[in-house]
């Protein structure tokens, strides 16, 4: 557990001081401008004689601009007085946190100890987490006043400078044409926002008209490549729908560019976007490293939907790609979010249903049916119908997401990566790897320092989209605090949209264990600590990339959809009998993909009562069922001798702090910060300490410590500490005789 202090928290205000002053002279200089052009407009009514209407025109002719320069200058300077308020709650609160965070350190460097009697009668020394909690919940307390100071402080900066962003795009409207909106602004302002390539120029309108009438992607890049780099790089940005031309280029070819045709020679074919050879990885990292630094951003530019998801091109380079794509399926997805809210709702949809239904149809039945078909409910546990509705609702939030895409960091990483074209990257940028807005999605992102030792790979499950996705990436990135750990994560095929009709089915973790197997190879980790965690479905996904020798340090499957073990697919029961061969093997192989050895550490945990265990025991029930050929996801990891099971324990922090997590809501709780589970998946990434799962009881019927609520909690270990998968299957009981009771009594667990 981490105190979770933001280094932002902790720093100077003068850095803050330097960007007020530079707001506030930013807003001297319009204010400057905003003058020239009323006495301007003075000037040549009097020379001219206007009078009366004549002059009443030309002010209102002034209004426009009058009006929009003078909003930008009152939000430069209310940004300017945001950031010295923020700078001035640093000053005053920074130095608490970093007393708090010292003696935070200070604490998990040297824990209170406390001798303990064992079972066994042996006294033992042993880390008395009581008075850890304690100590860790009142440095916590003195951190949390402090804290929300300086968050109140920043979310006024955050709006006041989003507020500048969005006068300053106001002076354009999209309803006028650019000649149009420049003449309403001093010539002077506009020279500043041309300088800094806030604007097109004249020669950027010209080469506009000639990109309307381009007929192919390959007639577009041809019409670019008359720009410089840096001023292509600046002109896509300003316009991103002539990126929607690129963007929809998934495998651009061209024979007369030399460069594409040799990355192609290496590529060899493509399945799903993905490299149909995971041995031509290697090839096209090599052949990218061999590119000069101009040709490598050039290919970013005119082939992002390329560069951007291809395996073996480096993190910042797809990155940088892929920022060109999120601009323009932001333009995308409001066209479309338009012509959603124009088609009937499902209320007229409903009644057009009812209205069709046969005379003797009882009308209390269809309600009742439409009502159930029609409810978020069915549409994620029965099949999703893709009703207006929901769609509106999806890309509502898909446009909330992709905007959020393109907002500096809160932490922004270390430095820029720049090379000798210029910044590759920068430290303020998101690390999206993966952006392919077709369907419902793909998509990949990397948090935190690129090169750091552990990273940690997150596959989400079920229902997860690029609507929904979020959920998942504010969690995940919360592993990357710490410099010395990176997350990614990643859904990098179209997860199945509802239980029933999709979830069932294998193929999904056999397409995605492949799917990943190939992304982790493109990462190039080879020297790098590599988790692999997957959630419900995710979980599935990992343990079939594990099945092809997926190359990871460690595994984590967390309420998993199976383990891609042992999978059966007989014909329907009793056509062909049970479990003659499996079409998996029963282990997990002990080389990579590509021949070579490696050592998988294996984790899993599940809480009680969460329905995935119909899953998990598909395998189990196949003898008195017989299912379909293409239904299920391997035997469970719960029992298996190959994973190391953990605890998902109770919640640690919240309303509900000390209660258990199970039930069924406990399936998306076990990925949820605050929670023994959440702590688990923390120290497998990290290599930390772990929650490990025991029972006690006897042979017949062993429980879980847990199941009684007094229990204090079993104590975390390091991960490298655990025992053995088969040691720790054992219950803890005491054997039977005369000298301690009778069989099954004895103490609490180690």
């Amino acid at each position: 557990m981490s105190l979770d202090i933001p280094g932002w928290m902790v720093g100077e205000g003068d850095p803050l001081r330097t960007s007020a002053r530079g707001l506030r002279a930013a807003a001297d200089v319009v204010d400057d401008e905003r003058m020239g052009l009323r006495r301007t407009l003075g000037q040549a009514a009097t020379a001219l004689g206007w009078e009366g209407q004549i002059t009443d025109r030309a002010d209102e002719a002034a209004d426009p601009a009058q009006d929009g320069l003078r909003t930008l200058q009152e939000d430069l300077r209310a940004a300017g007085g945001a950031l010295d308020g923020l700078a001035g709650a640093l000053d005053e609160h920074a130095p608490t946190l970093r007393d708090v965070q010292r003696d935070w350190d200070a604490l998990q460097a040297a824990r209170p100890r406390t001798e303990v009697t064992h079972y066994t009668g042996e006294t033992i020394e042993t880390v008395d987490w009581t008075e850890v909690r304690r100590r860790e919940d009142a440095l916590r307390d003195r951190a949390e006043h402090p804290q929300e100071m300086l968050r109140t402080a920043d979310r006024g900066c955050r709006d006041t400078l989003a507020q500048v962003r969005a006068s300053l795009a106001a002076l354009e409207p999209g309803s006028s044409t650019a000649s149009f909106t420049r003449s309403q602004a001093p010539e002077g302002t506009w020279q500043v926002f041309r300088d800094h390539g806030l604007v097109n120029t004249a020669a950027d309108e010209a080469l506009l008209a000639r990109l309307v009438r381009a007929a192919d992607p390959n007639a577009v890049r041809a019409l670019l490549d008359e720009l410089d780099q840096e001023r292509l790089a600046g002109f896509l940005q300003r316009n991103p729908q002539v990126m929607a031309s690129l963007a929809t280029d998934h495998e651009p070819r061209d024979a007369d560019d030399p460069v594409l045709s040799g990355l192609w020679e290496e590529i060899g074919e493509l399945e799903d976007g993905q490299v149909a050879d995971p041995r031509a990885i290697e090839d096209i990292r090599d052949y990218w490293a061999g590119l000069s630094p101009q040709e490598q951003q050039r290919m970013r530019l005119l082939y992002p939907t390329l560069v951007g998801s291809l395996d073996g091109i480096p993190v910042e380079h797809r990155a940088a790609a892929n920022r060109l794509l999120v601009e323009s399926a932001i333009d995308v997805e409001q066209q479309r979010l338009a012509v959603l809210q124009a088609m009937p709702d499902n209320a007229a949809t409903r009644e057009q249903a009812l209205d069709a239904l046969p005379g003797w149809y009882p009308d209390w039945l269809g309600e009742t049916i439409l009502e159930g078909l029609m409810g978020d409910d069915a549409q994620t546990l029965l099949h999703d119908f893709r009703l207006r509705d929901q769609e509106v609702d999806r890309s509502l939030a898909r446009l909330r997401f992709y905007e959020g895409l393109m907002e500096p960091l809160e932490r922004p990483r270390f430095a820029d990566v720049e090379d000798a074209a210029g910044t590759v990257l920068p430290a303020d940028a998101r690390a999206v790897l993966l952006f392919d807005p077709r369907g419902d999605g793909r998509y990949a992102e990397w948090h935190g320092e690129l090169d750091s030792e552990n990273v940690g790979i997150f596959v989400p499950g079920t229902t997860t989209d690029l609507s929904n996705i979020s959920s998942y990436v504010d969690r995940v990135q919360q592993l990357a605090e710490d410099p010395d750990t990176s997350s990614v994560t990643w859904m990098g095929i179209d997860l199945p949209n509802s239980v029933a009709s999709d979830a069932t089915q294998t193929r999904w973790s056999e397409d995605g264990g492949q799917a990943l197997l190939r992304f982790v190879e493109g990462l190039g980790m080879a020297d790098r600590t590599v988790t692999a965690v997957g959630h419900s479905a995710g979980g599935g996904i990992v343990g079939f990339a594990d099945v092809y020798g997926m190359d990871v340090d460690r595994t984590m499957l967390v309420a998993p959809s199976g383990s891609g073990l042992g999978l059966h697919r007989p014909l329907p029961w009793p056509l062909d009998p049970w479990g003659e061969q499996p079409s998996t093997p029963g282990t997990y192989p002990s080389q990579t993909w590509d021949g070579h050895d490696r050592d998988v550490q294996r984790f899993t945990q599940t809480a009680p009562g969460d329905s995935i265990a119909v899953a998990q025991a598909s395998e189990d029930v196949r003898w008195w069922v017989g299912l379909p050929e293409d239904w299920g996801h391997g035997d469970d990891p719960n029992s298996s001798d190959q994973f190391t099971r953990l605890e998902t324990g109770r919640w640690t922090e919240g309303e509900y702090a000390g209660e258990r997590l199970e039930g069924f809501d406990a399936h998306r709780h076990v990925v949820t910060p605050g929670t023994d589970a959440w702590t688990n998946i923390v120290g497998v990434i990290t290599g930390g300490e772990v929650i490990p799962y025991r029972e006690d009881g006897d042979w017949i019927g062993p429980d879980n410590v847990y199941d009684e609520p007094d229990y204090p909690g079993t104590d975390p270990v390091p991960v490298d500490d655990l025992e053995s998968p088969w040691e720790q299957s054992q219950p803890e009981i005491m054997a039977p005789g005369p000298l301690d009771g009778s069989f099954g009594q004895g103490g609490e667990p180690a």
